[in-house]
């Protein structure tokens, strides 16, 4: 029975991870924005709104920041997951 179950929840969230890997974030850079790495659990000081997920560091950093530029959101982060790089803004 506790195969069958934790199976069922790996299942579940692996098809929650997958649903979001199409997730796109508007692209847009600022200079001097800071990133910083943590668990892509964690979303620090109010940067709450997940804008997508990036197979390198530098690729989420660069979405980051021109969202910036083009005045999408004035702060991002760049949170470390499993696979990629998941985008947190605060708006």
């Amino acid at each position: 029975m506790r195969v069958r179950t934790a199976l069922s929840a790996f299942a579940a969230l692996a098809v929650v991870g997958l649903g979001s890997l199409g997730a796109a974030a508007p692209a847009a850079a600022a200079p001097g924005a800071a990133s910083h790495r943590v668990s892509a659990v964690q979303a620090a000081d109010g940067l709450d709104v997940h804008r997508g997920k990036y197979f390198t560091l530098g690729g989420c950093q660069t979405a980051g920041q021109q969202g910036i530029d083009r005045g999408h959101w004035d702060r991002y982060q760049c949170a470390e997951g499993t696979f990629f790089w998941n985008l947190w803004t605060n708006r």
